[in-house]
């Protein structure tokens, strides 16, 4: 310490006061005066300052302390290290929750009757092309099996399985999946499935389109909120292009889901919603087996 209070060290404080004064001097008066002030009062400065920067390394200096005082040292580093970690946790955790509370009202907003509960996805299987995953999620937050799972962007999939605190969810791009649609502009009706095919590349379909279906490329597919587990007017996905099937005369679309469900974090339930449950207007059995790959199939406009 008693380098901090030599006489060099109170000279070196004067210096400083003397150079900002002429600092503020030279800013005021022009660069040429400012640049030959400070280049003759910056020389001995600079000698200044090194002396007192071997006086603070001394200072500083840990092989100068006793095994008590670096110990002391070092539990007093680890315990802020720690308290600055927690600290960080508990604002990505705000930050997190303050997200989801945003999209959440977002949500509702649009569509005041739903009823959810938040999740994040917790587990993936790598192998599983389906792209499947489990939520934090489960039947303590009143999520039940069959429960609708969406993002602010659009459909992500179903509940398949529930436990207490967790959730396992069957994806869009499931062949299990099945869900009422329809085509917002000339509201022409279908379902969308998919099977291991189209899940591959990314995509679902849109099955028992007529003949003069005007589902076009380009269109937009919402739910229709037939068969009571999807409400109605949810995206879907955007169609790429419409295909006469091989089972029949009938066509389907393909689509691009909006809502990638392999890079999903956050996810919403629809635990309630009105209509939910109501099948009286259910929805048709599907057989994906009658369809080809889609890289195989004509597209309508070819015909």
């Amino acid at each position: 310490m008693e380098k901090f209070t030599s006489k060099n060290f109170k000279i070196l404080m004067i210096a400083v006061v003397i150079l900002l004064g002429v600092l503020v001097y030279g800013l005021n008066a022009g660069t040429s005066v400012f640049s030959n002030v400070f280049g003759t009062v910056s020389a001995p400065l600079l000698t200044a300052g090194t002396n007192t920067t071997e006086g603070a390394k001394e200072f500083l200096n840990l092989d100068g302390m006793s095994k008590e005082e670096l110990k002391a040292l070092y539990n007093d580093l680890s315990e802020e290290n720690q308290k600055l970690r927690e600290q960080l946790v508990d604002y990505y955790t705000l930050k997190d929750e303050n997200a989801s509370y945003e999209n959440i009202l977002s949500v509702k907003k649009a569509m005041p009757d739903l009823q959810l509960a938040a999740g994040s996805v917790v587990g993936r299987d790598p192998n599983d092309v389906f792209g499947d995953f489990t939520i934090n999620c489960g039947s303590l937050a009143g999520v039940s099996v069959g429960d609708a799972v969406i993002t602010e962007t659009g459909v992500v999939g179903v509940v398949e399985e529930v436990y207490a605190a967790s959730s396992r969810v069957r994806s869009i791009l499931s062949e299990k999946t099945q869900i009422g649609a329809t085509d917002k502009s000339c509201k022409e009706s279908g379902v969308v499935t998919s099977d291991i095919q189209f899940a591959n590349s990314g995509k679902v379909k849109m099955l028992y389109l007529t003949r003069d279906t005007e589902v076009q490329p380009g269109s937009i597919i919402t739910t229709s909120g037939a068969g009571g587990v999807f409400p109605g007017d949810l995206l879907i996905g955007r169609v790429d292009s419409v295909e006469r099937s091989n089972a029949d005369s009938s066509y389907y679309a393909i689509l691009t889901p909006y809502v990638d469900v392999t890079e999903v974090t956050d996810v919403f339930v629809v635990t309630d919603f009105d209509g939910k449950g109501d099948v009286t207007t259910g929805l048709p059995e599907t057989n994906n087996k009658d369809e080809e790959d889609p890289a195989q199939t004509a597209s309508k406009g070819n015909e």
